[in-house]
């Protein structure tokens, strides 16, 4: 039975999220609706939480590095532009895209859409400025409007995922911190997720193939789940992640002399062949180029990342995997400049039994998801990605590659104080 005290908790509960949220432009209504489901899912709840969100604010605020220049980074993007107009769906409704997106109907503009609107619902929080959200409202809008053919072509699956992974960290910072978007939208986009990307990326679409589809797929899944508050999407989701994670991360300690296998898990590791201490860390894709292995890098933390929000640690039982992982490829990637995935260069000194004896180093802006988890709230040493980023990453990398690598430095460059 209720008592009156958990009643008057609940209420008072409502009215206090409903205050804070009133400040960052959130109706009432859509307070009450959070309070609701409060017990369920945490929201804001894609990459970012409320809490983040302010934080990020009063580091850019207050000029605060690395933010502050992620954040004018960000401002200068294409997608981050304040005459930002959507350019998709094809007329067609129907989003095509072969491998390498050839054809590419809507493949391309789908994908810059997808991170202008994830882009501009930042900005618009961190800035105050109402045109960016108003800018993300019409994005996400035409493509529930217009999108009613879903994905096809070889590379639908995968299309699909990346699309999958920006559309609910943008619906979810729209929702519940601006009040101008209508119920009868949000739930126009909630079916959208559901009809048009749902049913590409959680039917097993990944198996058999390169790691980095798998792994984007479950990134997106978790993003819809939240968004949709869908709790089984989300346990079946959390549990894929943690499948396929060891199947593309080899750890020598926990796997031995050889990497995680299982049906439809990767069909090969690209030419990888010696499976050892000296190449413990390594990707099932890094003998293909480093860029794949950092998409598939990027979805791993994104997802663990929207996990931890909900209350779901991935992080902590795959520490040992993920952190050697990072600091392998981090070390790797060190000085690296080269932006094409086609350039082949000699394997640096101090990696023994990598690949063929030549790698494809393509520097990502990724990795700061994953360093702010690991060392800035769980206090693990990792010298090597600090100095990647620093060095490499924050100065050089492009901001926002419109895949799954994403402003993770303004998202991620630091946490609060503990």
């Amino acid at each position: 039975m209720e008592t009156a005290a958990v009643k008057y908790l609940a209420i008072s509960a409502a009215f206090s999220l409903a205050n804070a949220l009133a400040l960052s432009g959130c109706s009432w209504a859509a307070a009450q609706e959070n309070a609701a489901s409060a017990a369920t899912f945490k929201h804001p709840g894609v990459l970012v939480d409320l809490a983040r969100l302010n934080y990020i604010k009063s580091q850019v605020n207050a000029g605060a590095e690395p933010f502050s220049s992620a954040y004018e980074a960000a401002k200068n993007t294409t997608q981050g532009s304040l005459s930002y107009r959507v350019q998709g769906p094809p007329a067609s409704h129907v989003i095509e895209c072969g491998s390498g997106s050839v054809p590419d109907h809507g493949c391309s503009t789908e994908d810059s859409d997808a991170a202008a609107a994830y882009t501009q619902a930042l900005l618009w929080f961190i800035s105050g400025n109402a045109t960016y959200a108003k800018n993300a409202i019409a994005i996400m809008n035409t493509y529930a409007r217009n999108l009613s053919g879903g994905h096809t072509g070889s590379n639908a699956p995968l299309q699909s995922a990346w699309s999958a992974e920006k559309w609910p960290a943008a619906a979810e910072i729209i929702r519940y911190t601006y009040s101008g978007w209508a119920a009868a939208d949000v739930a126009a986009f909630q079916k959208m997720l559901t009809s048009q990307y749902l049913p590409y990326i959680n039917n097993n679409q990944g198996a058999g193939k390169n790691g980095n589809w798998e792994l984007s797929m479950i990134d997106g899944m978790l993003g819809i789940a939240v968004f949709t508050e869908d709790k089984a999407l989300f346990a079946a989701a959390t549990a894929l992640w943690k499948k396929w994670v060891p199947a593309y991360f080899y750890n020598y300690a926990q796997d031995g002399g050889s990497p995680v296998k299982f049906s439809g898990s990767p069909s090969n590791w690209n030419g990888q062949t010696v499976f050892n201490a000296a190449t413990s860390g390594v990707s099932q894709e890094t003998c293909r180029d480093t860029q794949h292995v950092q998409l598939g890098m990027a979805a791993t933390f994104n997802g663990a990342e929207t996990a931890y929000i909900q209350g779901s640690d991935l992080y902590t039982p795959m520490q040992a995997r993920l952190t050697t992982t990072l600091e392998y490829h981090a070390r790797m990637l060190q000085g690296v400049r080269n932006t094409s995935q086609t350039d082949s260069v000699p394997v640096p000194a101090g990696f023994p039994g990598l690949c063929d004896g030549s790698y494809i180093p393509v520097l990502k802006g990724t990795m700061e998801r994953a360093y702010n988890a690991y060392h800035n709230r769980l206090g693990v040493a990792l010298p090597q990605t600090l100095k990647h980023l620093v060095n490499d990453v924050r100065p050089q990398a492009s901001p926002d590659d419109l895949h799954d690598v994403i402003l993770e430095t303004l998202t991620h460059g630091g946490s609060p104080a503990k």
